[in-house]
Formats: structure tokens, sequence, C-alpha cells
């Protein structure tokens, strides 16, 4: 779990999401701020001048701080992509997929299944030109076998 908390803001920041104001017991008085990593370390950051404070387990007070996070209410549901939205993201993915796959229809790249990518780039192509507004499933890139 990736953790940020900072107290005057009274926010949690719990994998990337965050909720505030928050209200939780037992933060000290000169603590700003505290963050906390994946790999079960981190620190705290102090408000008095102290140097920060390496840490490898969690205070009782963040773990409050998570409770707080986790008994929130007001998660809002994700808002739903808009058609727009949508027809720009295929766009976009068509786009990239073409991009990355150019190299494969060069005259001196020397693929034994050249036909096969350009095959794959069609239908790629054609999401390009016409891209849907509902999602798409993009097809698979054919393996690189080189000659």
């Amino acid at each position: 779990m990736r953790l940020t908390i900072i107290v005057p803001d009274k926010s949690v920041y719990k994998n990337g999401i965050s909720y505030f104001p928050l209200i939780w017991e037992g933060t000290p008085s000169n603590v700003h701020a505290l963050q906390w990593f994946d790999t079960n370390t981190g620190w705290i950051e102090f408000n008095d001048g102290t140097v920060n404070e390496n840490i490898t387990v969690l205070p009782d007070w963040a773990n409050n701080a998570v409770i707080a996070w986790n008994n929130t209410n007001d998660r809002p549901e994700p808002p739903t992509p808009t058609p727009e939205e949508i027809q720009k993201a295929n766009l976009e993915t068509a786009q990239l997929l073409l991009t990355e796959s150019d190299f494969t229809q060069l005259p001196d790249v020397n693929l034994t299944n050249k036909a096969d990518w350009a095959t794959y780039r069609a239908e790629v192509r054609a999401i390009a030109n016409n891209p849907p507004t509902t999602p798409s499933v993009f097809p698979t890139a054919p393996p690189l076998i080189w000659a």
C-alpha cells in the first residue's frame, strides 16, 4: 500500500486516491506528513524542525488515518466516459499501435511474416480511420519473426 498523510490538510491518500477532510485520533502535534511505500518503508515529516524519521512500521495514528479513509462514504463512482472520450481514446490507441509498428513495413526490415504485420496494421488503421464510440478490442500484434 502506498500512503500519504498530510496532517494540516486532514488528507489521506491511499494508493493514489485521496479523501479529505478526514478526522482521526492520535497524531502528535509536531507531525506534518507521512509517506509510506509498498516496500513497508517510509518516513514521517515534522513541523518543528525535527529531522524526518525513517519508519518500517506504521504508527498507530497512521493506522487510524487509514481506518478513517476506509470508512469514507463519499466514494464517488468513476465517471462514465462519454462516447467522444471513448472515440478519442480509440483513435489515440490506434495511432500509437501504428507508430510502434511502422518499422515492420520498411523495405530493409527482414521479417518472414511481413504480410501478417501488414494485415494487422490494416485492421488497426481501420479503427484509426473510423474510431468507434464504444470501447474497442484491438487486434493482437503478430510476433516478430526475423529472417
